[in-house]
């Protein structure tokens, strides 16, 4: 069950994209796992790439809507929190991007949580994950989450000053094949 989080009156539930499209903002819940699924199979290979770290490109499609319904099983409180971008409206609603929190599994107290962000290909450099990120620092406060882990590719340079763009005192490491970012979260 998806708790309400009251965004500050300052943050609307609306966004323009640098090219003047207005997407709808809003917190993910339990029944977006349809939506979540058509977004991947609108992914670029290497866009799953870049979010998922592997190549994952041949799922069976009853794979990728479990995996779906599993990451939109969001309290947005505890374990897992999520903020998605709809372009259009109604049942012609598709997700368009995704930032993502999640405390490590069975620790609903820990202080630390990961992100992670996608945003489909011909939404990129519109402004989207920019946006998302800082309201996944307010999430990320709602949720008493002190530190943010980001891991990336050490090669994805974008995501990497995207995150460093949020202005939060913050550490990046790369060993074996990973760039680590450690955000410290506001309280």
């Amino acid at each position: 069950m998806s708790l309400a989080i009251r965004w500050p009156k300052r943050m609307r539930s609306t966004f323009k994209t640098r090219t003047g499209e207005v997407l709808t903002l809003r917190l993910m819940k339990p029944s977006d796992a349809e939506l979540l699924e058509k977004l991947f199979y609108q992914l670029s290979p290497e866009s799953r790439w870049r979010r998922f770290h592997m190549i994952i490109d041949h799922l069976p499609p009853q794979e990728v809507l479990r995996r779906a319904r599993e990451l939109t099983n969001v309290d947005n409180r505890t374990l897992a929190g999520a903020i998605i971008a709809l372009a259009g409206a109604g049942e012609s609603s598709e997700i368009v991007g995704v930032v993502r929190l999640a405390r490590p599994v069975g620790q609903p107290d820990a202080t630390e949580a990961e992100a992670a962000i996608v945003i489909r290909d011909d939404y990129q450099r519109q402004g989207i994950g920019k946006e998302l990120l800082q309201r996944m620092v307010v999430l990320a406060r709602r949720m008493k989450v002190k530190r943010i882990l980001a891991v990336f590719q050490p090669d994805n340079e974008v995501a990497i000053r995207m995150f460093r763009q949020l202005g939060l005192p913050h550490k990046l490491t790369t060993s074996h094949g990973a760039s680590k970012m450690y955000l410290e979260a506001p309280e």
